[in-house]
């Protein structure tokens, strides 16, 4: 049951930011799921949750560095921070993944597949993250297999400010300032982050160069929101960023390869939504919009560029129709577009979707859901998803046990489509005629809750694509489409454990097989993965410190060659002078190991980080 009137204002900060509401793991407050802020006790479907003291423990000014830690989240880089990266979610590819700012998709409709260009978001703004792995149709729309939501809502009430700065290896610079004023009737806060560093050289058939690739990146965020009536919030978001981006591998005005090469991006994103919240209901209805534009230059000279837009209209209610039963319902209406000087198209698509839960006790949760989406140029399509969750409690612990099942399709994107039908396609790409991508994957899973001191999960999964849609690497000839299933499954393990006061452990392992439809690895998916953490803070809270250790195992590359996996360890250790100045020292890759992803790219070797925070 929602909260009374009064204390709507509470649920609104609370719906925005995701914050705990006890300190039951089974009561922290989930977003993702149904869009609508929801008890971790009623969530089946797989979510990580990271609050902004575990990104500050992490230390990493780039989101993928920490991302790359989290239970079937693997991350493939070309080079150094702000080089394209890929972020696949259980194996699925990086443009599958939905990534959602403050409730603004942050899609890249300038993409050759629409993916979100994750290189370029920073962590220093963002206050949690949250994770939703599996097909995500129902209730983002039928492109997402796997969502990342964001927020930078401000975690503390009262007025607060910050400063953090940062120096370290390949003359990496960072400043971020930050001033939030937070309370009843709302917050406003603004921050600015600029981040800059020569870098190295990235690719490595550029031996004759074999300059330092650098990249520069200045974001400035701004939002608030304003409690108007005890039911009815307002609020609105904007947020800019301008990244250079150095780079090998490019062709020149001659078609000659030369490894001079640049990439301008900017990216804007804005919106302003509204929040109802009643004894029964609450209801949100937004308005965003996306606009990105990019630039690419060779050997100093322009060569090609590109603008998009992504608009996007929403709406999601959740009615209390009983005390067992609630509904969520909810409608978006998006439009992409793309312009890159010979491409100019626009695609509208219309979502409706509805999820009815149902506790026939207070220790089961059934919930079904459906969508349908009409899309301009692919036509009518359904996804559906069924969950269960059951809670046993126990002496002294808690188990859940959990379960979900989930559909979705994903059309070709404007520039995969413009581009067979282009004169650069030829061979089997410029015959084919891509159709739309299905997606389908179940997990089944079991949470064991010590009281507060300990969390233990398994997870297994399995998902399938049909009519995968894919680039040809070897030929360039286009893109193709796997005729068949691609299937990928696992098992997830994780634990959390509370050792003592001041003293945590946190590890997560991932086993993965990824198939194409006759059998072939998919390339750059590792076949295992896993992630330690040690957290400790002193009683007087001066000392504290995490140290992680990352491990990836073997993957495929585009021939089937063998990339060797890799183990790294990296370290965050910070002291308070005063309750308000904290500097830290951090090592990334400590023991320097060769951490490539990708045979062609280099990567980051041993790094050491000084820094230092001010909040007051």
């Amino acid at each position: 049951m929602f909260i009374k009137k009064g204390a709507a204002s509470v649920l609104l900060l609370v719906s925005l930011n995701a914050l705990a509401t006890s300190n039951s793991a089974l009561e922290e407050i989930v977003i993702t799921s149904s869009r609508v802020p929801e008890p971790w006790s009623e969530i089946a479907t797989a979510i990580t949750k990271l609050s902004r003291e575990d990104l500050d423990h992490y230390g990493n000014l780039s989101l993928v560095d920490i991302l790359q830690h989290q239970p079937s989240m693997s991350v493939t880089h070309t080079g150094g921070m702000g080089k394209a990266a890929t972020v696949r979610i259980r194996g699925e590819e990086g443009y599958r993944t939905l990534v959602v700012l403050d409730g603004i998709p942050l899609t890249d409709t300038t993409g050759t597949q629409h993916s979100p260009r994750l290189e370029h978001l920073t962590t220093q703004s963002v206050t949690s993250v949250e994770i939703l792995r599996g097909p995500q149709g129902l209730m983002y729309g039928a492109d997402a297999g796997g969502i990342i939501f964001l927020s930078s809502t401000p975690d503390q009430r009262g007025w607060s400010n910050a400063v953090a700065l940062e120096t370290g290896r390949y003359n990496q610079q960072s400043v971020f300032l930050k001033s939030a004023i937070s309370g009843e009737q709302g917050y406003l806060q603004v921050s600015w982050q600029n981040s800059s560093l020569d870098g190295f050289n990235a690719l490595t058939a550029d031996n004759t160069t074999k300059d330092a690739d650098g990249y520069d990146n200045d974001t400035k965020h701004i939002s608030g929101a304003w409690q108007v009536t005890q039911d009815l919030q307002l609020s609105a978001v904007h947020r800019a960023t301008s990244a250079t981006n150095e780079y090998d591998g490019c062709y020149n005005a001659n078609f000659q390869v030369t490894h001079v090469c640049t990439d301008q991006y900017d990216n804007s994103a804005s919106q302003i939504a509204a929040t109802f919240a009643g004894d029964k209901a609450l209801h949100q209805i937004s308005y965003s919009l996306t606009q990105t534009e990019k630039a690419f230059y060779s050997d100093k000279i322009f060569s090609f560029g590109a603008e998009g837009k992504l608009r996007s209209l929403a709406w999601a209610s959740k009615l209390d129709l009983n005390d067992y039963i609630h509904a969520v319902v909810g409608a978006d209406a998006d439009r992409a577009e793309l312009n890159d000087g010979s491409i100019i198209r626009k695609r509208d698509q219309l979502g409706l979707f509805t999820e009815i839960k149902w506790a026939p006790r207070k220790s089961l949760t059934l919930a079904v859901g459906a969508r349908t989406d009409d899309n301009d140029d692919f036509g009518r399509h359904n996804s559906l998803r069924l969950t269960g969750v059951a809670v046993q409690t126990l002496n002294d612990s808690t188990l859940k046990y959990k379960a979900s099942y989930g559909t979705g399709f994903r059309a070709p994107s404007l520039y995969e489509v413009a581009y067979n039908a282009g004169p650069f396609a030829y061979g089997s790409a410029a015959s084919t005629r891509l159709k739309e991508e299905q997606s389908a994957g179940f997990d089944i899973g079991i949470e064991w809750l010590v009281q507060t001191d300990l969390h233990l999960q398994v997870t297994y999964f399995r998902q399938t694509v049909e009519d995968e849609i894919f680039f040809d690497l070897e030929a360039y000839t286009g893109y193709l489409q796997d005729q068949g299933e691609a299937l990928v499954s696992g098992l997830e393990l994780s634990a959390d454990w509370q050792v003592k006061t001041g003293l945590s452990i946190a590890a997560n392992a991932t086993i993965m097989d990824s198939e194409r439809p006759d059998g072939a690895a998919r390339i750059y998916r590792p076949d295992n993965q896993a992630s330690l953490s040690v957290r400790y803070s002193d009683p007087d809270q001066r000392f504290s410190g995490q140290v992680v250790l990352q491990h990836r195992g073997d993957s495929r590359g585009i021939v089937n060659q063998t990339i060797d996996g890799y183990t790294a360890l990296s370290f965050k250790l910070q002291y308070a002078l005063t309750p308000d100045l904290r500097p830290y020292l951090r090592v990334e890759n400590a023991f320097d190991a060769d951490t490539r992803e990708i045979p062609s790219y280099c990567a980051s070797r041993a790094a050491i980080y000084a820094g230092m925070s001010y909040q007051f």
